[in-house]
């Protein structure tokens, strides 16, 4: 949960150099009942034009140009090469009415996951294996499932600890040994990774990296945030292990430390993940 903390620290990120490419398919393509619409970004005033392709790939033939700023009707979405545009990374190509395919990396839809059917013949990329320092980070995280209570403020990189007072429903965790869940996040990745992640749900999301929640994959923390999205909204984290399931720590009737099944569609889930470990 989110806490006011003077540990902060900043973990330091990569940021890939954006390319730009964009992807396949000659010939016109029809319309479907499903389809979407986004705005070409190619960042500039105005910035250059995004060339199609023939195939979900930046060495694919180019068969068009979209300008900065213009509008494209995507017929339906496929996962090729990976790029990284003004909108992060993402294997994500979308396949436009006029023909040929255009990374999601330069198109704004609005979303950072597909917002249009699969196109036929499509398999979903399959989640890589973990590194190990994710699978250490991963059982630690685990490892105290079960085992302590929810406590507000509770938990460091060292292990459980008392909470504070108070949490916003007026409890007070002072005499609670256990996690809050952004303190079971400090732990995991200190005694899986040796890293020092910040004390807070908030502050962890703003020390990033972010990727979007698209590439979700094993390692990643997912945050939830009010209504609007925000990251001053940020109240909730948890630790993806793979699976369709998550790691938490929250005040929940059974377990307050548990397993539990994740969907990217829950109210308040962030658009964005963050990646500790590259």
């Amino acid at each position: 949960m989110q806490l006011l903390s003077t540990r902060r620290r900043r973990i330091a990120t990569a940021v890939a150099t954006a390319a730009l490419v964009a992807a396949p398919l000659v010939g016109a393509v029809a319309a479907s009942a499903a389809t979407a619409t986004g705005t070409v970004n190619t960042t500039g005033n105005p910035g250059p034009a995004l060339t199609v392709r023939a195939a979900p790939t930046a060495a694919s033939e180019a068969v068009g140009k979209r300008s900065d700023g213009a509008t494209v009707t995507i017929v339906c979405q496929t996962y090729g090469q990976q790029v990284t545009g003004t909108y992060g990374t993402t294997r994500i190509w979308d396949r436009i009415r006029s023909g040929g395919y255009v990374s999601d990396a330069f198109i704004r839809t609005g979303s950072d996951g597909l917002v249009a059917p699969l196109c036929p013949g499509t398999t979903t990329p399959p989640e890589p294996t973990p590194s190990a320092a994710v699978k250490a980070t991963i059982a630690a995280a685990r490892s105290m499932t079960g085992k302590y209570p929810y406590s507000w403020g509770g938990g460091s990189y060292s292990g459980p600890t008392r909470g504070i007072c108070c949490s916003p429903s007026g409890i007070d965790d002072r005499q609670t040994v256990g996690f809050d869940c952004s303190g079971l996040m400090e732990y995991a990745f200190a005694k899986g990774a040796g890293l020092r992640l910040s004390s807070t749900s908030r502050s962890q999301y703003s020390d990033g990296p972010r990727v979007p929640i698209s590439q979700l994959r094993a390692g990643d923390l997912v945050f939830w945030s009010s209504s609007s999205r925000t990251t001053t909204g940020i109240h909730h984290v948890a630790l993806y292990v793979g699976d369709g399931l998550i790691v938490e720590a929250d005040r929940v009737s059974g377990p307050d430390l548990r397993v539990r099944a994740f969907s990217t569609g829950e109210t308040g889930v962030m658009p964005s993940v963050v990646r500790p470990i590259g």
